[in-house]
């Protein structure tokens, strides 16, 4: 019987269907090839409206627009002239500046995209001007970016989360500590490579001038105060504190910074419309796929199939991550969560594992494919930017992403990093 679903949903890649119509395509076709009465093919757009009929995932939209929102208002480029203020005097301060960018605008957009194009449109040309390679400044950036996802909000953790049906609110904030152990290590791993190549440095800013420039840069530094802090304090909830991220976003970007204008309105709200409605088709297709899946007991015989090899905890684990590893290298992020974790959430219940703690490490595997080739999301927002080719970013990104790799084997083996702030603050 489930020839009839994965032959069809086969036919749908090979021919380049955008992998939502896939899914929904080959639901329809496992119904009427079944042989279903009609009466029942409606149970495949019921099950679309069920999965996408979730109050979670209301932040997703929201926070497309808060990030759309920051993006156009000026706050990327504060937030760097603040890095650069702190940090330029190091020794591969631009690109260390870069990184810790991309770490607090990711406090904001919730999206690596979004992340690699407000901080890399400043910051490669900056760092081309400085004499650093244009292939090494890209790839700075598109590593860094990765952290869009990981440090909170993200819209990847959202739909992680449902779909292992875990709290929204943990899952966002379990990636706080994580997400700034990855910047740590990749500005460590930045400054010897400047090192060893010799990059030009940044004067040192007296202590007035990094004062103006966290003047400048404060109300765009509250923002994630403001999400996290709600979150975390029970104020409100995830979803709402992206609506609080908009209407926050809008007045600084309106009357603070005063970059946004009325005309700016029309194009951000359609592209956060457009980017949510891809997403939201992707999770609604994925509902009747998955219900089929389980109802043949898929998600059962491949747990069976993997504990067949090893009953090792950190094996298992291991296994799960480097899956996820290799399907980031050349498939979009939301299309491997819908896909493999129904799948995979009952082989990590039976090893014990603790939900939060793999949605979590889960997301941190999925950001580093985004900026592994050959589809590397990060990579290609990148490329354009600093005027190079995916093979050039591609040869210099590597160093970054074996940190990075490191850095999401040590979260799995020491899972409090992961879970001291939400156990800490939403016990």
């Amino acid at each position: 019987m489930l020839k009839f679903l994965f032959i069809p949903v086969l036919i749908c890649f090979i021919i380049n269907m955008p992998i939502g119509y896939a899914l929904g395509v080959a639901s329809m076709a496992f119904v009427i090839l079944n042989g279903l009465p009609v009466g029942q093919w409606v149970l495949v757009p019921q099950r679309i409206a069920m999965s996408i009929n979730s109050f979670p995932l209301l932040a997703i939209p929201y926070f497309m627009v808060a990030g759309a929102v920051m993006e156009m208002g000026g706050v990327s480029r504060r937030i760097i002239n603040l890095a650069s203020a702190i940090v330029g005097h190091i020794k591969g301060g631009i690109a260390s500046a870069a990184i810790i960018s991309c770490a607090i605008f990711a406090a904001i957009s919730g999206s690596t995209p979004a992340t690699a194009a407000a901080i890399g449109s400043i910051t490669i040309p900056e760092m081309v001007k400085r004499k650093y390679p244009a292939d090494y400044s890209s790839a700075v950036v598109a590593s860094s970016a990765c952290l869009g996802v990981i440090i909170p909000p993200s819209i990847t953790m959202v739909i992680f989360a449902t779909t292992c049906n875990v709290s929204v609110g943990k899952t966002l904030i379990g990636g706080i500590l994580p997400g700034i152990v990855l910047a740590a290590m990749l500005c460590v791993t930045n400054y010897f490579f400047c090192r060893k190549a010799g990059y030009e440095t940044e004067p040192k800013q007296n202590g007035r001038e990094v004062w103006l420039a966290f003047k400048d840069a404060v109300w765009a530094l509250l923002m994630p105060v403001i999400i996290l802090g709600g979150i975390m304090s029970g104020i409100f909830t995830p979803t709402e504190s992206a609506a609080v991220a908009i209407f926050y976003g809008l007045i600084i970007g309106f009357f603070v910074y005063k970059e946004l204008k009325l005309k700016d309105l029309v194009p951000l709200f359609y592209k956060a419309a457009l980017n949510s409605a891809m997403i939201m088709l992707l999770i609604g297709c994925s509902g009747p796929f998955g219900w089929i899946m389980t109802s043949n007991k898929v998600p059962q015989i491949v747990a069976n199939a993997i504990l067949g090899i090893s009953t090792n905890y950190y094996v298992i684990y291991g296994m799960v991550l480097v899956l996820f590893l290799i399907l980031g290298t050349f498939m979009e992020t939301a299309s491997i969560i819908m896909l493999t974790v129904p799948i995979l959430y009952p082989i990590m219940v039976a090893i014990g594992a603790d939900m939060i703690h793999f949605a979590v490490v889960g997301v941190i595997a999925l950001a580093i494919g985004m900026a592994t080739p050959p589809v590397g999301i990060s990579l290609f927002a990148t490329c354009p930017i600093g005027k190079v080719t995916m093979g050039q970013i591609s040869s210099k990104v590597w160093p970054f992403l074996i940190v990075m790799i490191l850095g999401l084997f040590l979260f799995m083996f020491v899972p409090q990093i992961t879970l001291l702030i939400p156990n800490l603050f939403m016990p």
